[in-house]
């Protein structure tokens, strides 16, 4: 048996594939798989503890009880029919926005994906959920009533539109196409143009919306970037080192953009990525990111690959804090749609800068103020960052409606979606 087969493909930071052929006479016992797994290739197995993994129910509750935490807050256990809808189509099931509490415990919408049956209806970012089936949401119950990742489940919501009037729609989850580029814009501003998008993950699917929006900047003459990470929980090391390309590319180029440390075991896998240069790379020196807690993973990485070779500015709220990356083990067997996603090796900058588990900090404090779209020079968190770049603008007050807005997001593969 071929157990251990290597395909580098990089859903998550770096994602590896186990071929397990299965002969007639071995049957897999999946949980045993994922110990052993465990034991070579976790970043932390030497602080694992020792368990029985017949004593668990499924793979789960086993990567549950090993996982160390702190500081791992990530490895999960999901199918590999999910894994490789999102990172390969851009597909989940669900309603298809973001959502987050206000510190009144109030629910907002923060986003709304294009295929999503609510933006059908009109509904978008800075839409209020007063209910679902009749019940208030809250922090502790919001999962819940949201309902499990399956096609069929249906929600009635009462809504709360910007405009003060409330309308009720019962939606149901169905597979979701999502536009990972939520926005984008140039803005001009005394003869200065200045390209702005918010990006919502790093999967296969980003690569031609980024192709587009950085051909439309290139063709504008764009001279300052704001890219906009808010809700951004991760993705690909490869989409992320393309936009890492668009971004600081004609600059660093041929410099490392980003180096992986696995375990002791497992130092000969240690590697690096270069910058290179793209059709569409932009001439920089700068660069302002707009953050907040739900900016991860390849989002950091993203941030602080580009650190030793531009002037980086970070505008909004600390990121979340996942300096690490993941590998995915999957079997060859169909029948076993298990996908293993553990930490595996931790990620450095040209610097050897990393290991900011408590969040890369900004240089600039700003409200999510989602009670305006995308795009508009009002809002808190970009009116900040283009202030910052010198443009004149009137400061943004923060809205007390939607103060201190934490986005909402789910476990496991449901956390790097970032949506419901």
């Amino acid at each position: 048996m071929n157990k251990f087969k290597f395909l580098f493909l990089t859903p998550i930071i770096v994602l590896a594939l186990l071929s397990c052929e299965k002969e007639e006479d071995y049957e897999v016992n999946v949980n045993k798989e994922l110990y052993s797994i465990m034991k070579e290739y976790y970043l932390w197995y030497n602080q694992m503890p020792a368990v029985n993994p017949d004593d668990f129910s499924s793979p789960v509750e086993l990567m549950d009880a090993l996982r160390v935490n702190p500081p791992d807050k990530w490895s999960y256990v999901t199918t590999r029919t999910e894994l490789e809808a999102y990172y390969n189509q851009g597909a989940y099931v669900g309603f298809g926005f973001g959502s987050g509490f206000n510190i009144y415990g109030e629910l907002f919408l923060s986003f709304v994906f294009n295929n999503s049956p609510l933006y059908a209806q009109g509904i978008n970012r800075g839409w209020q959920i007063i209910s679902i089936d009749g019940q208030t949401p809250t922090p502790e119950n919001y999962s819940s009533l949201i309902g499990p990742s399956e096609a069929g489940v249906s929600k009635t919501f009462v809504f709360k539109s910007p405009a003060g009037t409330t309308h009720e729609y019962t939606f149901t989850k169905a597979a979701i196409s999502m536009n990972t580029v939520l926005m984008d814009t140039v803005y001009t501003f005394d003869a200065k143009k200045i390209g702005y998008f918010v990006l919502e993950s790093f999967i296969s699917t980003t690569k031609d919306e980024l192709t587009s929006v950085f051909a439309d900047f290139k063709s504008k003459g764009v001279s300052e970037l704001i890219v906009d990470l808010r809700y951004n929980g991760g993705g690909q090391v490869s989409t992320s080192a393309y936009l890492a390309n668009l971004i600081g590319g004609s600059v660093a180029f041929g410099n490392i953009y980003t180096k992986s440390y696995h375990n002791d075991k497992l130092s000969r896998e240690n590697s690096y990525i270069t910058f290179n240069t793209e059709n569409n790379s932009l001439q920089l020196n700068k660069v302002t990111f707009i953050t907040t807690q739900g900016s991860a993973s390849a989002s950091e990485l993203l941030i602080n690959g580009l650190k030793p070779f531009l002037d980086v500015t970070l505008v909004g709220e600390k990121t979340h804090g996942k300096p690490v990356g993941m590998y995915t083990f999957t079997f060859n067997d169909p029948s076993i749609d298990w996908a293993f996603v553990p930490i595996c090796f931790t990620m450095r900058n040209a610097n050897n800068e990393g290991d900011y588990y408590d969040g890369i900090p900004v240089n600039i404090n700003a409200a999510d103020d989602i009670t305006l779209p995308f795009g508009d020079v009002n809002e808190a968190s970009l009116n900040a960052a283009l202030l910052n770049i010198g443009v004149t603008l009137p400061k943004s007050s923060k809205s007390l409606v939607v103060k201190d807005f934490k986005p909402t997001v789910g476990k496991g593969l449901n956390a790097e979606i970032g949506a419901w």
